[in-house]
């Protein structure tokens, strides 16, 4: 083989191996990227997918995210990248967002059951559950 054949053909095959994670960077949309996202950091929980693709529309539809380049891009970057929670602080709100929409906390953080979309929470106009208060734990007598 010569010198610029063995050249053309690597030049071709480095554009081809950049080439390749770009298009699936380029053809996830957010909502899917925002649900990989949601899925990876909650891996060890029974999930509803159904439910976390719920969530992502109207997590979406509440905060006017959808037009939001700036966004689109992190969350798609996050989500190929696989960036956790301790990372990212859009991940961080995100993932809590949703274990507060759903009955995680209503069932006790119980890890077996599944984990079941109940609807966006309005902090403003619902009154404000606290998860780990002495109602859902009652305290050991004595």
């Amino acid at each position: 083989m010569k010198r610029r054949r063995f050249i053309k053909l690597s030049g071709l095959g480095a554009t081809g191996l950049a080439a390749i994670p770009s298009v699936g960077f380029v053809y996830t949309t957010i909502h899917d990227a925002a649900v990989g996202v949601i899925c990876n950091e909650l891996h060890y929980l029974n999930l509803d997918i159904a439910g976390v693709e719920q969530f992502v529309q109207d997590y979406y539809k509440a905060h006017f995210i959808n037009d939001d380049l700036q966004v689109q891009l992190k969350m798609k970057t996050y989500y190929h990248l696989g960036v956790k929670s301790t990372d990212s602080y859009l991940v961080k709100e995100l993932v809590y967002d949703y274990l507060a929409a759903t009955d995680f906390f209503i069932n006790k953080m119980d890890e077996s059951k599944q984990v079941k979309y109940l609807g966006i929470v309005n902090r403003f106009s619902q009154p404000c559950s606290h998860p780990f208060s002495h109602f859902h734990y009652p305290p050991d007598v004595v």
